[in-house]
């Protein structure tokens, strides 16, 4: 099992505690892979989020009154700097590449111990 640093998690299946009060926890490998791959499927909807809140930034003529208000609105939540739409799934998305980058970086650790550990062992006979 590959170990990763994380906040406590208490009665997640699939999870173990790898030391008392450690902040850490094992997973499987096969966890850690299908993970990885449910967040790359993240990162693709969340991709076309982006895109699609990129649209609501371009301004609106609705007229003026009411109607320009919500364009205004439109515009300003989806490509605004403070808050906007983009702003805030293009922050999500760096956390999942980041979440990504840590996982293949347990799974590689986890492969070179195994592959050590592999190698260490002698089998003689049958």
């Amino acid at each position: 099992m590959s170990e990763v640093g994380a906040a406590p998690l208490p009665d997640v299946p699939g999870l173990t505690s790898s030391g008392s009060g450690s902040g850490r926890f094992a997973v499987a490998p096969e966890l850690a892979t299908a993970t990885y791959t449910k967040l790359g499927e993240l990162q693709d909807v969340v991709g076309e989020m982006v895109r699609e809140a990129n649209v609501l930034g371009r301004s609106v003529p609705l007229g003026s009154g009411y109607a320009g208000e919500v364009g205004a609105f439109m515009a300003q939540y989806g490509f605004g700097r403070d808050g906007s739409a983009v702003a805030q799934l293009t922050a999500f998305g760096k956390q999942i590449e980041d979440l990504k980058e840590r996982i293949a970086s347990a799974l590689k650790k986890y492969q070179r111990e195994d592959d050590a550990a592999a190698a260490g062992v002698d089998c003689a006979g049958g």
